[in-house]
């Protein structure tokens, strides 16, 4: 750590553990000859120096300086990832246009987020902002990518980003899983009132058109190769206009996960959780007592050297002990935090993991799917669903999201009114299978609903089942662009956001056709 990074550090988080130190110290000096009181003072300065690693830990990781040598053996080290590529720059970039979107106190009809996300996540985005508005809430984003990965496996070297890119038929896509570490916090007229801090996987679905050459781009509609200033007039062969977010590099799907794609077990991650304390718990009171006491009590007969160097001796030896109990105790404390779900949920907060059941199911649906449709790719289905369950949530009337629901959510609306934030805590595809020319699937959605209720904000678990359906015909392509859809009385090209009837004939969209569509929604718990 250079004299620079101890400049940064706050000094006044150190006060407490400082405070405790220095009384240990005086009780252990003044109180030398009264066991009691001496062995107090040194239990005083065991927890002096637990809190002051601990802090100056935290402090590391929260300006992501390196940390002291010292503390490479106890706690665990994630480092900070700096942008290294256009792929990093372009993630830096949308966090921060997101978190600018969600702390702004006003609603800006051409928000820059809507030249970053396609219309369908601009449309869970705009509903959200709505809703926070509607309260006065704020939400402060600060977020920073993390290697956490390279701790378990280094040699994969992952830097905290993984991506998958595919051609879906009409669509580049690529996948990016971003490894972050991220604080949010919640404002109401401008007071601080949450900060909920979590080291998360962010998933991104970024879609372009295809490119034919240098200026040509796949029109996604019928195939024709055009230029991008024709396309965006409206293409020469079909005449379906675009958006210029139809055709550049878009955010899809966007969200903070827990259960994506990471490196570390269950049993990896509670044991990064609980060592540094089994260490300091049982190391700090043996280096200190066997130190100390030789110190003391050799030093009285045979002088302060023959003090100083027994206890040297003993905190080596007895430290060696010391160490192997540690490593014997984790051996033995581990397991039995798994028979404690209750205090695992609280954990899983802290770090981030994915049970070995649960990759394993997802990967048997992916390979049943891909059986029908080639191209399918659960984590952007995932992301879809996502989205919808989204918007559900932050709608205020049903034609705000009747494109994409074929089944009474009146209701839900009215118990959703306060929810003003969502997280993802799990999303799981149940089963798939072909019946009467649709596809259907069921899907088990965990997530943690924030509403905001009597100036606070109030945290609520919730697991919603979902139906879904999608045309037999239709495969895996992105609909990122509502008006590419046209209406099949007069022709109008349909945006979703206004609903799924247009507004010129009155004729309406069969969603289905294009993409998946909720036909049953369960709260289950």
């Amino acid at each position: 750590m250079s004299k620079d990074d101890l400049k940064k550090l706050n000094k006044k988080t150190f006060i407490i553990p400082g405070i405790i130190l220095l009384l240990g110290f005086l009780t252990m000096a003044i109180f030398k000859d009264q066991n009691s009181l001496f062995y107090t003072g040194l239990l005083l300065l065991c927890l002096g120096t637990l809190l002051t690693f601990f802090t100056l830990y935290k402090e590391t990781e929260r300006l992501g300086i390196e940390m002291p040598f010292v503390l490479y053996f106890i706690f665990p080290h994630y480092p900070v990832v700096e942008d290294y590529d256009d792929l990093t720059r372009n993630l830096t970039e949308f966090r921060s246009v997101y978190g600018s979107f969600m702390s702004d106190v006003h609603r800006q009809e051409n928000s820059v987020m809507q030249n970053h996300a396609t219309q369908l996540l601009w449309h869970s985005f705009d509903l959200q902002k709505k809703r926070m508005l509607k309260y006065q809430i704020q939400i402060q984003l600060n977020s920073r990518r993390r290697a956490y990965s390279n701790n378990v496996y280094p040699s994969k070297n992952t830097n905290g980003v993984r991506s998958d890119f595919y051609f879906d038929g009409r669509y580049n896509v690529n996948e990016v899983y971003e490894e972050i570490e991220s604080t949010r916090t919640f404002f109401h007229k401008g007071k601080k009132i949450l900060n909920l801090f979590d080291k998360d996987v962010a998933h991104y679905t970024f879609l372009s058109a295809k490119k034919s050459g240098t200026d040509y781009v796949i029109c996604p509609n019928c195939g024709n190769a055009a230029s991008r200033n024709n396309l965006l007039d409206g293409c020469d062969f079909c005449g379906t206009k675009f958006t210029i977010e139809d055709l550049n590099n878009r955010v899809g799907s966007f969200g903070f996960r827990r259960d994506f794609k990471t490196s570390e077990s269950k049993r990896e991650v509670v044991t990064t959780l609980i060592y540094p304390w089994v260490f300091f718990l049982i190391m700090l009171p043996i280096i200190y007592f066997s130190f100390f006491g030789a110190l003391v009590f050799v030093s009285e007969e045979n002088g302060i050297l023959a003090g100083i160097a027994t206890g040297i001796f003993a905190t080596a030896l007895l430290g060696l002990l010391g160490f192997i109990i540690v490593k014997i105790a984790m051996i033995l404390i581990t397991p039995a935090v798994f028979l404690f779900s209750k205090i695992w949920e609280d954990r899983n907060r802290k770090l981030i993991y994915r049970p070995d059941e649960e990759v394993k199911k997802e990967k048997e649906m992916k390979e049943l799917v891909r059986k029908s449709d080639p191209l399918f790719s659960i984590q952007s289905f995932f992301g879809n669903i996502q989205n919808k369950l989204y918007s559900v949530h932050f709608a205020d009337t049903k034609e705000q999201v009747n494109a994409f629901t074929d089944t009474n959510i009146a209701g839900y609306l009215k118990t959703y009114e306060k929810v003003v934030d969502i997280e993802t805590l799990s999303l799981s595809m149940d089963s798939y299978h072909i019946k009467d020319g649709f596809q259907i699937a069921t899907v088990t959605a965990s997530l943690m609903l924030r509403k905001f209720d009597n100036s606070k904000i109030k945290e609520q678990r919730e697991t919603v089942k979902l139906r879904l359906k999608k045309s037999e015909d239709c495969k895996t392509q992105a609909v990122c662009g509502p008006s590419v859809l046209k209406c099949g009385g007069c022709g109008n090209s349909l945006l979703l956001m206004q609903g799924k009837k247009c507004e010129y004939c009155g004729t309406e969209l069969d969603m289905k056709q294009y993409d998946w569509v909720i036909s049953e929604y369960i709260i289950t718990k």
